[in-house]
């Protein structure tokens, strides 16, 4: 990779511009160091059974609204209850998180496969074998977000 850095006393605010052929894991990487994701909460705490769970982004594949509830399935497919509203978890979260729905997150590290659905909608399938649609609000960004 070419960096070039140009010093110019004039510019009011340090600003970063990455050419690149398509998104990869290590572009996602590179922009979250870069906009100082590191202060972003790097764990999310989640209940179970009357328990208190400390779970990292990492094992997270899908956050979604169910019944009025927010539940987070893991690579196990369990799922924990969290508190807070979707646009908050998903402001929290490193750049791997996108929005598909109105009701869903998922890890797009924990992506198994997609296949084309009805009307223009997604249907993806997540590493733990949950199943949800990405909606076509949200399919632009998320095909941007996988370099597609």
């Amino acid at each position: 990779m070419r960096v070039e850095i140009k010093i110019d006393p004039d510019v009011a605010e340090t600003s970063a511009v990455i050419y690149a052929p398509k998104m990869t894991p290590e572009l996602m990487t590179l922009v979250e160091v870069l906009e100082g994701a590191q202060g972003k909460t790097s764990l999310l705490v989640a209940k179970n059974d009357d328990k208190l769970f400390v779970i990292e982004p990492d094992q997270v594949d899908i956050i979604r609204a169910e019944g009025g509830e927010i539940k987070v399935y893991n690579n196990k497919a369990r799922d924990y209850l969290i508190t807070k509203p979707l646009h908050e978890i998903l402001e929290s979260l490193p750049s791997n998180f996108v929005r598909i729905s109105k009701s869903a997150i998922v890890n797009i590290g924990r992506v198994d496969h997609l296949s084309s659905s009805f009307n223009g909608t997604m249907h993806i399938v997540m590493k733990n074998g949950i199943n949800d649609y990405i909606s076509r609000k949200y399919l632009g960004d998320f095909k941007k977000r996988l370099g597609m």
